[in-house]
């Protein structure tokens, strides 16, 4: 019997960025997986409406995702998400005990494409037979970036939007496992 199609979840456990390398019809390729260190993230759905009208009543309507915007806290500051996020470049200098990473971000600098997946392993469903839950979005664009430094600790906020793929159109996906699994 297949496991439930309905399911609660708290918390998230996990999240990882990679760039997008490759999105063609053939083949949706990524490099490698950074460690987000997220707090919160919000998703909204973004669709273009249509309504069919005539004799003054609407007869018909229409809704199609077009995209969604995705944005969430970061708790620290990752250079190498830092990185896929704007195009930066993320440079080591020094040696021990004078070593350095910098983060340098220039005018001409393009942010790329990524991708940003999440994982929550405190899933219920009622038949207990979610261990996990995955929801991933496949191609996305850093929005704007927002740094707050304050008393406690700094923290940064991202918005970015998603878009479908070429290579199979999707924009999201929300998957249940019956075993965790790893962000991949």
């Amino acid at each position: 019997m297949a496991i439930s199609k309905t399911a609660a979840f708290r918390g998230i456990s996990d999240c990882k960025i990679a760039a997008v390398t490759a999105d063609t019809a053939v083949s949706l390729t990524y490099g490698t997986l950074y460690d987000v260190p997220i707090k919160d993230l919000s998703i909204t759905e973004n669709r273009e409406n249509y309504e069919l009208k005539h004799d003054d009543q609407v007869q018909a309507l229409e809704s199609v995702l077009q995209s969604a915007d995705v944005s969430g806290t970061i708790a620290r500051v990752p250079m190498d998400v830092l990185n896929i996020f704007t195009g930066g470049g993320v440079t080591a200098s020094g040696t021990t005990p004078n070593q350095a990473q910098t983060y340098d971000l220039d005018y001409n600098d393009l942010p790329g494409y990524f991708k940003l997946e999440i994982v929550s392993a405190k899933a219920h469903s009622d038949a207990g037979d979610v261990a996990d839950i995955h929801i991933q979005f496949k191609k996305c664009k850093i929005q704007s970036l927002d740094y707050s430094i304050e008393d406690g600790f700094a923290s940064i906020k991202f918005a970015a939007k998603a878009i479908r793929t070429i290579n199979d159109g999707q924009i999201k996906s929300i998957v249940f496992n019956e075993t965790s699994s790893q962000i991949s």
